[in-house]
């Protein structure tokens, strides 16, 4: 081969060799590494190429990639943990940054007698050794033996490999990148568990296996019960040590093939697949739970207990993606831990029906709300003593564009304690104030009264949102609004609430105890509660006419209102006979189908009182 041919070859070999680098994805790099191995071979007639990497295995080299020309036998297997004292001057040179070319064994200096042994028995004749290095510093070395002859290396075929052989060193800096970034992106940089993606993609091939193996798969989503004040009473460091304990723990009781993830804080993730019965995921949540309480000694003087709750859901695996079922298993954790500390609870599909029933109902409240199909109805309260207009109370009606105008029992009860309700809330509040507003300047002095959920007695908050919603119309005086109470949902929370109610009062906002006689109605909640009137509940007012009981109970609470300063209501009064029997027991005010029924706030100007309601 003339020096023109090889100059030619070199020149090919090293345009192929960094093509390969740059462009094969890392994941190819072994196979890459091999390629050039076999062309290298090929190329100048070598009897093996191989490359030793020295990272595996601090102090020891281990053969990683192999080519031998035909006939010669492999070593690579043979060649695993050598000891780098048994090639110390070889190392020597190499952390020099020396390349050996050695065209006999022979030319090794004297103090290289372990080397020449371990050459000697594989058969090596002559050899050239490049070092591998990367960030300056020795990661391993490529070799080139020739077993069946003796070879001398020119300068320009040494200078060639060199560049190809930190062509490899480049490959094996991308690879390791390429693992740190899978790691940011798969990993827990704490537990070195995986995360949220990677255990949401081992959910999904483990599902995938399922499907086609006909097997069942089990989530278990763990959350530990008493980390936080652990955490808060200890610090951070502390906390970090007991879930780096928690997830070995994880681990160490699970089956080959399970995965353990964390998802971030205290909680982690566990993917049974395989199994056989719901007795079979018992046994291993009783394992993790038992795991995880056993005491932990942190430092040297800590000793810390703790427990988790378990959450698990049992699939087959069809119609199942991981979104849903780490969902599931979150609310059955959630059940566990409403069930006490150290417990587990499997998902309940009946449940799941409910609670998917009720987030479509509270998105149907919620698009009333936003698309204006709420109507606001009032219903007048009059003074029985003169029959003039006193209040109104505000109701709200659901004008639904295929089921037509919904009564409140049709779907109130779909957003009572939920967040929902205090939307409902400030809805019926702004518009009864907009409406009492539009009253005055019409000239009805009517106030309007508004009816409170337990949700916005209960909120700390309740006072100041009464008052910025008031601040809206400063044309009308706060004591146009009046807010009832219903006596159950002022039991619930009677701190909060009675300490609203007086923040409110402070504004000039007077209160009403509704529904009364249908809680417990102690009389200690009368004298608590700053409230100015009681409404008497129309389920006494309806039979007091024929029921000497009911007539004696509204009797007793008109009188029991007046003991403590209070003015009365009747509710639901439908008939002229009650209003003459309530008049006769001293009631001050009533509302009533016999007075009117509810209407469009828009119309209370016209209406006007009937004659067989007059006084």
């Amino acid at each position: 081969m003339t020096h023109g041919d090889l100059s030619k070859l070199l020149l090919q070999l090293l345009a192929e060799t960094a093509e390969a680098f740059i462009v094969e994805p890392t994941s190819e790099l072994d196979a890459t590494i091999d390629r050039s191995l076999a062309s290298i071979g090929g190329l100048f007639d070598v009897d093996r190429a191989y490359v030793f990497s020295l990272t595996r295995h601090p102090g020891f080299a281990s053969n990683t990639h192999e080519w031998c020309a035909p006939g010669v036998e492999p070593q690579i297997h043979q060649l695993q943990h050598v000891s780098e004292v048994s090639i110390g001057w070889l190392m020597g040179e190499m952390r020099s940054g020396r390349a050996i070319n050695l065209e006999s064994l022979l030319d090794l200096p004297a103090g290289a007698d372990a080397e020449r042994a371990h050459l000697s028995s594989q058969g090596i004749q002559s050899l050239l050794v490049l070092p591998l290095v990367r960030r300056g510093q020795l990661e391993g070395f490529a070799g080139f033996d020739h077993i069946r002859g003796c070879r001398r290396w020119s300068d320009q075929e040494v200078a060639v490999l060199s560049i190809v052989v930190s062509g490899f060193a480049q490959g094996f800096e991308r690879r390791l990148i390429d693992q740190q970034l899978r790691q940011l992106a798969y990993e827990d940089p704490l537990t070195r568990l995986p995360n949220r993606s990677l255990l949401s993609q081992r959910l999904g091939e483990e599902l995938e296996r399922a499907r086609r193996n006909g097997t069942h798969l089990a989530v278990g989503y763990l959350d530990l019960d008493n980390f936080k004040p652990i955490n808060d009473s200890h610090g951070h460091a502390v906390g970090d040590e007991l879930l780096v304990a928690v997830a070995e723990r994880l681990c160490r009781c699970l089956r080959p093939g399970d995965t353990v993830g964390r998802l971030g804080g205290d909680e982690f993730v566990v993917i049974l697949p395989g199994l056989s019965s719901l007795a079979e995921l018992d046994s291993l949540g009783e394992r993790l739970l038992s795991a995880v309480a056993q005491p932990t000694l942190l430092g040297e003087t800590l000793c810390v207990a703790l427990s988790t709750s378990i959450g698990f859901r049992l699939v087959p695996p069809d119609d199942a993606d991981p979104d849903t079922l780490l969902r599931q298993a979150d609310q059955a954790m959630y059940a566990a831990k409403r069930a006490g500390p150290g417990r587990m609870h499997h998902f309940d599909v009946e449940l799941e029906r409910r609670q998917s029933l009720q987030r479509s109902r509270l998105e149907r409240v919620r698009q009333a709300i936003e698309e204006q199909q709420l109507r606001l109805f009032v219903q007048p309260v009059i003074d029985l003593a003169t029959g003039q207009l006193r209040f109104a109370e505000a109701l709200v009606r659901w004008q639904h564009p295929q089921q037509g105008l919904l009564l409140p029992e049709a779907w109130l009860g779909w957003i009572e304690d939920q967040p929902e309700i205090s939307l409902l809330g400030d809805w019926v509040l702004e518009q009864a104030l907009r409406h009492c507003a539009a009253w005055m300047r019409a000239g009805l002095g009517a106030a309007v009264s508004v009816n409170m959920s337990a949700w916005e007695l209960r909120d700390p908050g309740f006072a100041e949102r009464i008052r910025a919603a008031l601040a809206l119309h400063p044309d009308l005086p706060a004591s146009a609004l009046r807010l009832e109470v219903l006596e159950t949902a002022a039991l619930e929370d009677l701190e909060q609430v009675a300490q609203n109610i007086a923040r409110c009062r402070e504004l000039g906002v007077s209160f009403a105890l509704d529904d009364f006689g249908t809680g417990y109605s102690s009389l200690t909640y009368l004298r608590r509660l700053p409230i100015s009137t009681i409404k008497i509940d129309r389920s006494f007012v309806a039979r007091m006419l024929v029921d000497p009981a009911d007539r004696a109970i509204v009797k007793a609470v008109v009188d029991l209102a007046h003991a403590f300063g209070r003015t009365c209501v009747a509710e639901g009064v439908e008939t002229p006979e009650h209003l003459q029997a309530l008049r006769a027991m001293g009631c001050e005010l009533a509302q009533g189908f016999a007075i009117a029924r509810p209407m469009p706030a828009e119309d209370l100007p016209g209406w006007h009182l009937p004659p067989s309601a007059g006084g």
